[in-house]
């Protein structure tokens, strides 16, 4: 779409923040919405605004004042002063989406005389524009300034379909503007401008009209120019090949002579100088036919005619000449109504008198035809038969208030019966559950009276006493949730936890038989740290020294027992507390797997989380998932147990099975590798036996990379 020569109404807003980056969309015209501006800007429409030469200091002041809707003026620019330009760093994939740049001296603040916002009469404030029109219904009204509400000068009434009412889409929103369409001058030279700016003046008055029309034939008598009177301005111009005379704004006027075609035999003369640059003209409105003339000739009669009076008057009376002022006010308008300027000064005049507004009103109020009356009296109409069909209804809701009021109660009544019967068949469906539970209760307690009898002849029968233990019932739990929860129970607990620490006392727990041991530097500690870990399994901790504890069948949780036997159960587990402090001599074959534990000095204690039952089949499953041992391992291994053979404490097959199985199952997930695994199981199941009095020294340079088994050694 072309815009070159029009005021576009467009949309400015902010593309980028940070580097300042402004655009504007087209939305409409003196003619209209301009419609789908995609396809002649590509991507989403929008002009890329670019700083003129002459603003590059108050560029992002001005547009960022002026976000929002504001004017593209390009009305009085030259054809080739083209402000739409190709985007040379039109780029789509670097954030360049704007094919177009337009610059900004064409983008202006939106005047106050060239569009209106048509908004409701609650809408004033925060319309767009800084005059707007009040729509109330049919009625629309204006102009309306935007602050106060106030009018500026006469308002003026519109039809609701007008051609120049718009309805343009902004932003999502749709939005109504009135857009008078008032033509803009042509663009004279410097040289031909006074003579145009005369054309454009207002006609002379009546007493002058003879002596310009005299100018006119002496000037035809000196040029003898025929001139087609279906030409323009410019045309007729080009024709003469002379300046604009003082008289060239009767061209514009309608002619009284029978237009005839009229061929030139050759084109004419152009002039010399710069090009007048063609825009649309003003539409002339018609005008009274009248003859200067006769019009003077006869004011000039009414003037000095003389009637008698009508009535005998004695001789003595005295008379003297009174003027009508209605007439001289009519020969005044009629002289005033041939030029805009005069009119609009005249109706300021009228206008201004006391009473005047009000008297207008009431004369047009009389006229059947006139536009706003009729809307004002539909509305009227419209209230009246509303206002009259509301009294209707209020008379029916009177009438049937009782009948309302009754069905609205049985209504109630039905939604409370039906809530009751609702508890009662809720109640009665209760009552015959606790009846199926009693039955069944009947034949658990017979035989739980059955089993009490058993366990005391059990009990009677020994020299000590027996505690019962039931195990509880737990579900299967990933392998990365089981790591999790270790190690969120022994910070809680105040323990340094490392990277592995968590994931080897899972797999050691998953290898154990029957016992093991927490090792901490105080007992205490190492009681804590069985606590914690029991937590994270959503185990149970089982102490009693006084009765012998006995682990009832069912349930699939793990028990951890504590300072005593344990029985056997592959649920039962037994565990030590052990200080790091103790005599190395105190350990005694078969010696249990060791947990080496630190107090963390940066961490306080906590109450542990609660966690859900996990069961022991799922901790096996998911911690053991073993792999072949490589021949480097296995020949460690070997050099190990020669080692300890030499120092006198040789490692048990089932010790060095389960540091073999430790390493196949956990090799893949340390971070070190299998270096750490082999450290580890080394740490776990070696340690012990090289703990209980053999010659560690013999030892020790196989443990060279281990650092962990060299740590537990040292201590």
């Amino acid at each position: 779409m072309n815009f070159q020569g029009k005021a576009v109404l467009v949309y400015l807003e902010e593309d980028n923040i940070a580097r300042a980056y402004f655009r504007i969309q087209p939305l409409m015209t003196q003619d209209g919405p301009v419609g789908e501006t995609k396809p002649e800007y590509p991507d989403d429409g929008y002009l890329r605004i670019v700083p003129d030469k002459n603003e590059q200091h108050t560029f992002k002041e001005r547009m960022r004042a002026m976000c929002g809707l504001c004017i593209m003026d390009l009305r009085h620019l030259p054809a080739e002063a083209n402000k739409i330009r190709t985007n040379k760093n039109y780029s789509p994939t670097r954030g360049e989406t704007n094919q177009y740049i337009i610059y900004s001296d064409a983008v202006q603040a939106m005047p106050e005389d060239l569009i209106y916002q048509v908004v409701a009469e609650g809408g004033v404030a925060t319309a767009s524009t800084p005059l707007v029109y009040i729509r109330n219904g049919a009625n629309i009204q204006g102009p309306f300034r935007r602050e106060d509400g106030q009018s500026v000068g006469d308002t003026v009434q519109l039809p609701p379909d007008s051609s120049e009412i718009h309805s343009v889409t902004v932003q999502g929103q749709e939005l109504l503007f009135y857009w008078p369409k008032v033509e803009t001058p042509v663009a004279a030279t410097v040289e031909e401008k006074p003579a145009f700016e005369e054309a454009q003046a207002a006609p002379a008055p009546a007493e002058t009209e003879n002596k310009q029309a005299e100018e006119e034939e002496k000037s035809a008598e000196e040029n003898p120019v025929e001139k087609d009177p279906r030409q323009n301005a410019y045309e007729q111009i080009q024709a003469l090949n002379v300046a604009p005379s003082a008289t060239a704004n009767r061209l514009h006027d309608s002619s009284s002579r029978t237009p005839v075609d009229f061929i030139p035999d050759h084109p004419p003369k152009p002039l010399i100088g710069t090009k007048l640059y063609q825009s649309p003209q003003k539409q002339v409105s018609p005008r009274r036919a009248h003859n200067p003339l006769m019009e003077a000739v006869e004011r000039e009669r009414y003037a000095a005619k003389y009637e008698a009076p009508g009535a005998t008057l004695p001789q003595s009376a005295e008379l003297k000449e009174v003027h009508n002022p209605a007439d001289a006010l009519k020969r005044a308008l009629a002289s005033m109504w041939q030029s805009p300027e005069t009119q609009s000064q005249a109706v300021s005049v009228v206008l201004s008198q006391p009473g005047m507004r009000a008297l207008l009103s009431k004369s047009v109020s009389r006229e059947a035809n006139d536009l706003t009356v009729a809307a004002m009296q539909g509305q009227l109409q419209e209230l009246e038969a509303e206002r009259l069909m509301t009294l209707m209804q209020l008379d029916d809701v009177k009438k049937n208030l009782a009948a309302a009021r009754e069905e609205a109660v049985g209504k109630l009544n039905m939604a409370e019966q039906k809530k009751l019967d609702e508890l009662h068949i809720a109640q009665q469906n209760a009552q015959n559950a606790l009846d199926q539970l009693d039955k069944a209760i009947g034949p658990a307690e017979e035989k739980y009276q059955q089993l009490a009898e058993k366990i005391h002849q059990v009990e009677s029968a020994l020299d000590y006493p027996v505690r019962l233990v039931a195990a509880r019932t737990g579900s299967a739990t990933p392998k990365e949730e089981l790591i999790a929860r270790v190690e969120e129970c022994l910070k809680v607990a105040g323990f340094a936890v490392n990277d592995g620490d968590a994931l080897a006392l899972l797999a050691a727990f998953a290898l154990t038989e029957k016992e093991w041991e927490f090792c901490c530097d105080a007992v205490e500690d190492a009681e804590a740290a069985i606590h914690a870990f029991a937590a994270a399994l959503g185990a149970t901790v089982e102490q009693d020294h006084a009765s012998e504890i006995i682990l009832m069948p069912g349930g699939n949780v793990p028990v951890l027992i504590q300072d005593q036997d344990a029985p056997h159960n592959p649920l039962a587990t037994r565990v030590n507390a052990a200080c790091h402090a103790e005599e190395k001599s105190e350990y005694f074959l078969p010696v249990a797997p060791r947990i080496a534990l630190d107090a963390s000095l940066d961490t306080l204690p906590g109450k542990l989380p609660a966690y859900a039952p996990v069961s022991k089949d799922s901790i096996v499953r998911e911690m053991m998932v073993e792999t072949g041992l490589s021949d480097d391992t296995k020949a460690v291994v070997t050099a190990l147990r020669k080692a300890m053979a030499e120092a006198g404490k040789g490692l048990p097959l089932s010790a060095v099975n389960q540091l073999c199985r430790f390493i196949a199952a956990t090799q893949n997930d340390f971070k070190g590798g299998v270096a750490e695994a082999i450290d580890r199981a080394v740490c776990l199941y070696a340690v012990p036996y090289l703990l209980a009095g053999a010659e560690i020294e013999h030892v020790k340079p196989l443990l060279s990379a281990m650092p962990r088994t060299l740590k537990a050694l040292n201590e």
